[in-house]
């Protein structure tokens, strides 16, 4: 298939999506059989190609600019293997690859269990996002996947290229090194709980 018919197949999928504004949430009313749902975040909703190994973001009013600023960003660290390759992007979204794993936070909700390689990975996943020109932020528990062969992968990096230096990964960093292997620290942690503890925290940064 040519670039140009590939193009107007995956946004034939995006006009078919319908997205509906109830107060601060956005729901959706309408996905076309071949997608199927796999996350939503603060400004879109990530599907699954069913057949294909690839997944598209679609970012939802108003914050369909944001496509190519993430776009853009995934095009700087194109062949580094902590990230997913972009194939083609659109005014409101990316179809990049669909990688299989469980997010840090998931990691810690499910009892599954965060290693120093895991971390180090992240590390050398942002200094070399950094080696490309980029200023990684807002990298949180949500952005961070493991793979069943125990690989990092970051996703949602269309803030890497903002001015500003955000320290979550810092402060998730030290917690890691100070409490993670603590006899108090929970095998689990509950979803509510980590609720609570961001609130705070986000709170004390403002």
């Amino acid at each position: 298939m040519s670039v140009e018919l590939k193009e107007d197949y995956y946004s034939e999928f995006v006009t078919e999506i319908v997205f509906e504004r109830k107060g601060r949430n956005t729901d959706l009313i309408n996905v076309p059989n071949q997608l199927e749902l796999i996350g939503k975040g603060r400004s879109a909703f990530v599907f699954k190609i069913k057949d294909e190994g690839r997944a598209i973001k679609v970012f939802y009013p108003p914050f369909e600019h944001i496509a190519q600023d993430e776009a853009r960003n995934y095009k700087k660290v194109e062949g580094i293997p902590y990230y997913p390759t972009v194939y083609m992007s659109g005014k409101n979204y990316i179809v990049m690859d669909y990688i299989e794993g469980k997010t840090f936070s998931q990691c810690l909700i499910e009892g599954l269990r965060l290693t120093e390689d895991h971390v180090n990975q992240v590390n050398e996943a942002l200094v070399a996002a950094k080696n490309k020109g980029l200023n990684p932020s807002d990298v949180h528990l949500h952005n961070l996947l493991v793979t069943k062969d125990n690989k990092v992968h970051l996703i949602d990096i269309a803030r890497f290229f903002a001015e500003e230096r955000l320290f979550q990964w810092d402060d998730l960093k030290k917690g890691y090194f100070t409490h993670y292997h603590r006899f108090y620290f929970p095998k689990k942690v509950p979803k509510w709980l980590m609720n609570v503890v961001a609130k705070i925290y986000h709170s004390i940064k403002k």
